[in-house]
């Protein structure tokens, strides 16, 4: 049973220099050769896609890691693929090549919060449990998968939770698709996503999208910026509310034809549609055009940028209208 092992960098693969600062320097050998077990487990291939923190990863690059994917789904020789790299946005990337992919081949992200030299690191079991997963028969045509501290997510719904604790990656509001128990993954549900498969050219990713979350008394400024954006993705508070004082910017938005794209900043939930109607609420949204998502606002970017470079938004986000 084959599976390939991509190395993109991240602490998992970082080591201390003289000065106790760590780099990503270590090789998707070197990963492989610290967990013994694999070798029983799946003839184990590597390869070395970067070497790099998490942050030095752009859409560009991830772009070519979803080619890469494809020809890695069209090998017959390939049953697997479990892609490491740093955690910092790997709920990011990973949700861009769910959202790019639809190959057939398993394919599981994974990481580690401690570095090879630290006490009990977490980089070889995460990596033991990622190929255990992409081996299950139940992680085919499931898209792509965050594996962590022995549990099974979908790339759509896991967040990164806490900045520096193993059990960092979680699944607000409905939990993992599964967990891996000793040399068994028992899956308990099967992710949905509404989401279609994007297929966007380097060239037309767009320069600007920007977030812009909202807070108590806060000002427009961060939202006029986004009259020179190709998009502003907005993190409105509770169900879908905004300070008054911001509606004249995103009136402004909408005169100008920019997009914006609308979540809430609750870890869980979604925008209201019917509940409330004062001037601020999910109706003012409404009233303004803004794209409905789902998502949290990190996400809501990464399909933003997506969307706008295959030119679907329309397909990507519903767009309700008050009644």
């Amino acid at each position: 049973m084959p599976v390939r092992i991509i190395s993109t960098g991240g602490t998992i693969a970082s080591t201390e220099d003289e000065g106790a600062d760590t780099n990503p320097d270590l090789t998707s050998d070197d990963l492989v050769a610290a967990v013994p077990a694999l070798g029983a487990l799946a003839d184990v291939e590597t390869e070395d896609f970067s070497t790099v923190p998490s942050p030095y990863l752009t859409f560009e690059d991830l772009l070519e890691l979803v080619d890469r994917l494809a020809e890695l789904d069209d090998d017959l020789n390939v049953d697997g693929v479990v892609v490491t790299q740093g955690t910092d946005n790997l709920d990011e990337t990973s949700y861009f090549v769910d959202c790019c992919y639809d190959g057939g081949t398993p394919v599981a992200f994974t990481g580690a919060m401690r570095t090879p030299s630290q006490a009990g690191p977490d980089g070889p079991a995460n990596l033991l449990a990622s190929v255990r997963t992409v081996l299950s028969d139940t992680a085919r045509e499931q898209g792509a998968l965050v594996v962590f501290n022995d549990r099974v997510h979908a790339a759509r719904e896991v967040v990164k939770t806490h900045s520096m604790n193993v059990d960092t990656f979680q699944t607000p509001e409905f939990g993992p698709l599964a967990s891996v128990d000793e040399n068994r993954v028992t899956w308990r549900r099967y992710p949905e996503s509404p989401d279609p498969t994007f297929e966007p050219l380097s060239s037309d990713l767009p320069e600007t999208v920007l977030t812009c979350v909202a807070t108590l008394d806060m000002s427009d400024s961060v939202l006029r910026l986004g009259r020179d954006a190709d998009a502003v993705c907005l993190a409105a508070m509770g169900a879908g509310h905004v300070p008054p004082k911001v509606l004249p910017a995103l009136e402004t938005l909408r005169d100008d034809g920019v997009p914006v794209v609308a979540t809430t900043r609750c870890p869980e939930g979604r925008l209201a549609r019917r509940t409330y109607g004062f001037r601020g609420s999910e109706r003012t949204l409404q009233e303004l055009g803004c794209y409905y998502s789902d998502l949290n606002l990190q996400k809501t970017r990464v399909k933003t940028v997506l969307a706008l470079a295959d030119g679907r938004l329309a397909d990507a986000f519903d767009r309700p209208t008050p009644s």
